[in-house]
């Protein structure tokens, strides 16, 4: 299958994946805040790249990482959700609709990242065609990504955030955006059949993956009209980001970089591995 038609088709695949879930969910408001933020928006990135990742291990990976792609997304609409919250950035916006804590009841808001993460450890763990003990190495990826980008976004309000080098800026990345993007690599990689020094390949992918996704989301919040983002821009303003250290063309540099480390580290894979290099080439906040 082309590219272009396996990104499509995985896409639809993952929403009605996750509309299924949901419904089978009592009808709450937590529940609502859920689907607000999860579903009808959001290139699934991650999702892509777990089962681009699991392509290169079996023919029939689509079907058997799905409720582990599914679970990094809900991960992923968790930290959303927290990302926004008034204590946090303070979001306006988040994919071309009013951040949830402006359309739901706060104590609600609270609520759902907690319920988000819990569902996509039983969406994941309840997988029938991957056995056990891969189900749970991939659920324990995901649980240590949780932890990395909770001490990212930790580091990235501290009041210190703004007195950090460049060493510094990019363990904060590898924390807050790199880690799920390491962790669906690996994890679509290990519910497969990857082994473990595969499994690591994938991981070092993802990584370099997710730090050249942030950059060019740093490049889009100091360059980008917001309607086109969908999100707030000039949020990071007052932030160190590598916008302020690199410059809007070093900063677009540096990804490109970022996007080579990757590439070289599935380089000793062939055609199989050919999906997760296009992602790795074109996954950013632009339209796609």
């Amino acid at each position: 299958m082309a590219f272009e038609a396996f990104k499509a088709k995985y896409r639809v695949t993952i929403e009605n994946y996750l509309t299924s879930a949901f419904d089978r969910c009592e009808d709450t408001e937590v529940c609502r805040i859920a689907k607000y933020i999860s579903l009808n928006g959001g290139h699934r990135w991650r999702a892509l790249v777990a089962a681009a990742a699991g392509t290169i291990f079996h023919e029939n990976a689509t079907r058997m990482v799905l409720p582990g792609a599914a679970g990094v997304e809900l991960s992923h609409s968790a930290s959303l959700i927290l990302d926004d919250l008034p204590s946090m950035d303070d979001g306006q916006m988040r994919r071309g609709r009013p951040c949830a804590h402006r359309v739901f009841p706060m104590w609600a808001v609270e609520l759902t990242p907690v319920f988000l993460v819990t569902m996509s450890y039983e969406l994941a763990l309840s997988n029938p065609l991957v056995n056990p003990d891969r189900r749970v190495a991939a659920a324990i990826v995901l649980s240590r990504s949780g932890v990395a980008m909770i001490s990212g976004q930790e580091n990235d309000v501290a009041p210190t955030s703004n007195q950090i080098d460049e060493a510094q800026l990019l363990h904060r990345y590898r924390q807050k955006s790199g880690a799920l993007y390491a962790a669906a690599a690996e994890g679509g990689g290990i519910l497969c059949g990857a082994s473990d020094d595969c499994a690591k390949r994938l991981r070092a992918a993802g990584m370099w993956l997710g730090l050249a996704y942030q950059f060019l989301d740093d490049v889009a919040d100091a360059t980008v009209d917001p309607t086109i983002v969908g999100k707030d821009t000039q949020a990071d303003a007052n932030k160190l980001t590598s916008v302020r250290l690199f410059g809007v063309e070093g900063a677009t540099s540096k990804s490109l970089e970022f996007q080579e480390q990757a590439l070289d580290a599935i380089e000793s894979y062939g055609k199989e591995a050919d999906y997760l290099r296009k992602l790795i080439t074109q996954a950013s906040w632009a339209p796609s």
